[in-house]
C-alpha cells in the first residue's frame, strides 16, 4: 500500500463536497488506518495527506 495518509469528511459524503467542513485525518499504522486529528477543512486535510504543511492539524492526538 503506497497510501499512508488520507482524510475524509467528519459526517461522510464524498471527499470533495463541503470543502469548509472539518476533516477526520487517519494515518496507515501498518495494519489499519488510526485516527491522527483533524483538519480545519480540505485544503488543510490535503496539504496534511500531501506532507505539505505540517500544522495542518487542528486536534493531534
Amino acid at each position: 500500500m503506497d497510501v499512508y495518509r488520507r482524510h475524509r469528511p467528519l459526517h461522510d459524503g464524498a471527499t470533495h463536497l463541503s470543502p469548509d467542513e472539518p476533516r477526520a485525518l487517519e494515518e496507515w499504522d501498518g495494519f489499519v488506518y488510526v485516527p491522527a486529528g483533524t483538519a480545519e477543512n480540505l485544503p488543510a486535510a490535503q496539504a496534511w495527506a500531501n506532507g505539505t504543511d505540517p500544522g495542518a492539524l487542528a486536534d493531534e492526538r
